[in-house]
């Protein structure tokens, strides 16, 4: 019922969100690329998250964002053989990730004369994040000296999980609206809590945790004259 209750709360904001958007001076939608360090634990030492989203001014300094993701990765194949090495167990799998994310986008500071003419702006956006999280896996367990003991047993793993996260970032105007940012994320989704549900695994999973990406905002909708 908590899960339920913060899924419920999540889409009430967005919805809430799109229905502000006829308030909104500018609207400008983003594409990004985040990679995210993970422990050896994994097939690869980083998680690609691509992502898009909606950004939503209501003033120069002030603008909400709402965005979306998607990952997969691959669990690293763990063996353990027992001391005479009569029998083996194998642990394998994959996961896969979509992060639902919304947020204020707040400038605090730009490089140049004027805030309007500025080739650099910095700014934090600090989230509420919503994650669907689901994970297969594989157990082999293989008996050298009496193969009629082998047997393969299959998993599957699913949940949501809220946490919360935070962006520093620089963007660069480009022309007209559009405009390239490079950014710091910060996220603590706790990735065990799903992986461990699978079959026989009780591997010390780490969490998401610092990331490096980039982004590309481009304009949809500009303020009319008044």
């Amino acid at each position: 019922m908590k899960f339920y209750n913060l899924k419920k709360a999540f889409f009430v904001l967005l919805l809430t969100l799109s229905f502000s958007t006829i308030k909104a001076q500018n609207i400008r939608g983003f594409g990004n690329v985040t990679a995210y360090s993970v422990s050896n634990d994994f097939k690869k030492g980083a998680i690609v998250d691509v992502g898009a989203g909606a950004e939503f001014e209501f003033h120069p300094l002030f603008k909400p964002e709402v965005g979306i993701g998607y990952s997969i990765m691959g669990l690293k194949d763990q063996e353990f053989y027992d001391f005479d090495s009569n029998s083996l167990q194998k642990l394998g799998g994959d996961i896969y990730m979509i992060n639902f994310n919304l947020g204020p986008k707040i400038y605090f500071w730009y490089s140049g004369d004027y805030s309007e003419d500025a080739y650099c702006w910095y700014y934090i956006v600090p989230k509420f994040n919503m994650s669907r999280i689901v994970a297969n896996g594989n157990y082999e367990f293989t008996d050298y000296s009496n193969p009629i003991n082998n047997y393969t047993q299959k998993g599957r793993s699913a949940d949501w999980q809220h946490s919360f996260g935070l962006t520093l970032g620089m963007e660069f105007p480009i022309f007209n609206s559009d405009s390239v940012a490079f950014n710091l994320n910060f996220s603590k989704i706790n990735l065990g809590k799903t992986l461990n549900r699978l079959p026989h695994n009780d591997i010390d999973y780490s969490t998401i945790g610092v990331g490096f990406g980039i982004s590309y905002y481009f304009g949809i909708k500009k303020a009319s004259n008044r």
